[in-house]
């Protein structure tokens, strides 16, 4: 299994590699794999190779994405060999984001809870694919929220974070990713998939043998 991600900012990258286990198997954590060769390359000829920083993942201190550039993963280890491209959309800023209190009219006996949107203005003439990513007090959001301006080109776009919400007095950082068509279509299917359709392997830019999971070249903002 590949994670790999490539931002345009200064070592903001990683590439985690574990293995896949049998789908009936409830035993908490994966096993990780070490000793992997890796090295991301872009269509300027340049390369950037990834160390261990800790057992499965590995980073780049040197590599920072450019938008327009066409970025391979090389991934060797145990005599299997990985590869990917993805390509670096031009960033997309966050204008602003706004929070607002979620009424529960039936339940007054609940803390209250904050729901969260995004505002920015998509890029005209241009396809662009999103993807939203909200962190509460550090930690991660489960779910994946992608979009696509196909009814939004060129103009101002409001989204919500609708499949979190919040305490007051959380700190929340919201993530909005320029994301390759490939990539929409991974985290799109995955999303289907959580909403009641059969889960599947999703269509993958990785490239080798009995291999899942994803390599993306984001743009990001982040408020």
């Amino acid at each position: 299994v590949v994670e790999a991600i490539v931002h345009d900012s200064l070592g903001d990258n990683f590439v985690k590699l574990t293995k896949s286990r049998p789908f009936n198997d409830n035993s908490v954590g994966y096993e990780v794999v070490s000793g992997a060769v890796i090295i991301v390359t872009d269509n300027f000829g340049n390369g950037y190779p990834f160390v261990e920083n800790e057992p499965g993942n590995y980073s780049s201190p040197v590599l920072e994405g450019i938008a327009g550039r066409i970025y391979t993963l090389m991934v060797s280890v145990n005599g299997k060999v990985v590869t990917a491209k993805s390509t670096m959309n031009p960033k997309v800023n966050l204008d602003s984001l706004s929070h607002e209190k979620i009424e529960h009219p039936i339940m007054l006996e609940e803390k209250d809870k904050y729901s969260v949107r995004t505002y920015f203005y998509d890029t005209p003439n241009f396809t662009n694919y999103y993807r939203i990513k909200a962190f509460n007090n550090g930690v991660q959001e489960k779910g994946y929220i992608v979009l696509n301006d196909d009814l939004a080109d060129g103009d101002h776009v409001v989204f919500p974070v609708f499949q979190s919400d919040f305490d007051e007095g959380d700190t929340v950082v919201v993530q909005l990713l320029s994301i390759d068509e490939v990539n929409f279509r991974y985290f799109n299917a995955i999303y289907y998939s959580q909403t009641g359709e059969v889960p599947g392997n999703p269509e993958t830019n990785l490239v080798g043998e009995d291999v899942v999971g994803y390599f993306g070249a984001y743009a990001k903002s982040e408020k």
